[in-house]
């Protein structure tokens, strides 16, 4: 069996599985977040606002991935970046919009656009450490299951697909990441895995960490940030000091 036909079956089989689990309900409680503070009239300012960093981060990889001076990528993970380009982008703007009206209707233009951003990192690291073909494989799957993922969500109720997509997709990273090595590979994966970390564990502390900062700011404000952080490590990782040390070749 090729590689290409294995990442197909495992992904097929990962997407049977998140379908097939109990179903979860999304928590109301979800959509009260610990900073509600007004600004200049625009509501939960700190939160909407928070997202232009998210939109910076996706125009600066966006130049950078139109640089005629930067690294050369494999195919597959140049266009692997271009969705985690893009995906920062329309995530900042979904983001903001909702938070402008925090509610399941309003949540869906924040997810959408995140399953861009996790299936380009996802498949920008298959193809630095597994290979080109298998990239091509799994960037359309992925970004049909996290699509579907959300869309089965606003139309059940049930949020254990996108659960599982979140969350299962970055643990199958990090197992990607342990347990390949590649000399040649630009980026600073550990990095990015590490402020991903921060930005869940940010929005998980949303609360406790506005009460530890005595209303300054929010944990789900900083997961902004640190969200902004992963990204930008992937975009820095495209400056041209790799140029001329690249193939694009798989």
């Amino acid at each position: 069996m090729t590689p290409d036909f294995v990442a197909r079956v495992t992904i097929a089989a990962f997407i049977a599985l998140a379908f097939l689990l109990p179903a979860i309900a999304q928590d109301p409680a979800y959509h009260r977040f610990a900073d509600q503070r007004s600004w200049l009239g625009i509501p939960n300012a700190a939160n909407v606002l928070s997202n232009l960093a998210l939109v910076a981060t996706g125009v600066y990889g966006a130049i950078a991935l139109l640089s005629s001076r930067r690294a050369q990528l494999r195919n597959a993970t140049a266009i692997s970046v271009w969705c985690v380009a893009v995906g920062f982008i329309l995530t900042g703007c979904g983001s903001a919009w909702y938070h402008l009206r925090p509610s399941d209707a309003t949540l869906v233009w924040d997810r959408l656009p995140m399953t861009l951003v996790l299936t380009g990192v996802m498949s920008a690291a298959v193809a630095e450490r597994i290979g080109e073909n298998v990239a091509r494989s799994a960037l359309p799957m992925l970004i049909v299951f996290g699509v579907a993922s959300v869309v089965y969500w606003r139309a059940t109720g049930n949020v254990t697909p996108y659960g599982v997509f979140q969350f299962g997709g970055a643990a199958a990273l990090i197992v990607l990441l342990a347990t390949t090595r590649r000399g040649d590979d630009p980026f600073a994966w550990w990095w990015i895995a590490g402020w991903y970390c921060a930005a869940r564990l940010a929005e998980l502390a949303d609360e406790k960490l506005w009460n530890a900062t005595a209303g300054v700011v929010s944990g789900h404000t900083l997961k902004h940030f640190a969200a902004a952080a992963a990204g930008a490590t992937i975009f820095y990782s495209l400056r041209n000091r790799y140029a001329g040390r690249r193939s694009t070749a798989a």
